[in-house]
């Protein structure tokens, strides 16, 4: 038994260095270097979300672009179309030529947080998800991984976590739920315009 004890120890001292380098704190300024916010940028998506109660998948994928600090066009193609256009101010879905749903902030004030939280997500502005989440991750090369945790009580029964991985632009969101439910969000093909 003493030496499976000294054999995990030596591995152990044997990879710290290289672990430890690899799992370097990182700050927001590095991030900031790293990323980048154009002005516009649109791409495409897959989906998979996890049902924890039914154990089940459901994949979607579509197209997104958006303006920054101005609106988010996410168009969900299979397997149902929908549109969620995200404003500052507003949230709406259309299916087909019928609008299924408009919070307008003015009335529904989580409308503001959620639209700062996503335009945040998709366009790196890491010292504004600083204002609602604690940031933690690590950056190897030109790739970067970061947790968000809430700060908040309210966002945080909406969301446990969120984990974000790219390079200089957004490659892989998570959003993860207290119930075990979870949405992974790929993106590819993103195109910046000008």
């Amino acid at each position: 038994m003493k030496h499976i004890w000294l054999l995990l120890f030596v591995l152990i001292q044997a990879l710290s260095p290289s672990f430890a380098q690899s799992f370097v704190q990182f700050d927001v300024a590095q991030l900031n270097q790293l990323t980048l916010s154009p002005e516009k940028l649109s791409g495409q998506f897959t989906q998979q979300k996890y049902l924890a109660d039914f154990d089940m998948q459901l994949a979607s994928s579509g197209e997104f672009n958006y303006i920054k600090n101005q609106s988010v066009n996410w168009h969900t193609l299979a397997p149902i179309e929908n549109k969620i256009i995200m404003t500052p101010h507003s949230i709406t879905s259309v299916q087909g030529d019928k609008q299924v749903m408009h919070l307008q902030a003015d009335s529904n004030p989580v409308v503001s947080v959620l639209s700062d939280i996503f335009f945040s997500v998709l366009t790196s502005q890491w010292q504004q998800l600083e204002v609602y989440f604690t940031l933690s991750g690590h950056i190897v090369d030109d790739q970067w991984q970061v947790v968000l945790l809430p700060k908040d009580s309210a966002i945080s029964q909406a969301v446990s976590k969120i984990e974000l991985q790219g390079d200089e632009y957004l490659r892989h969101l998570k959003f993860i739920e207290h119930n075990g439910d979870y949405t992974d969000i790929r993106f590819v093909n993103l195109r910046p315009e000008r």
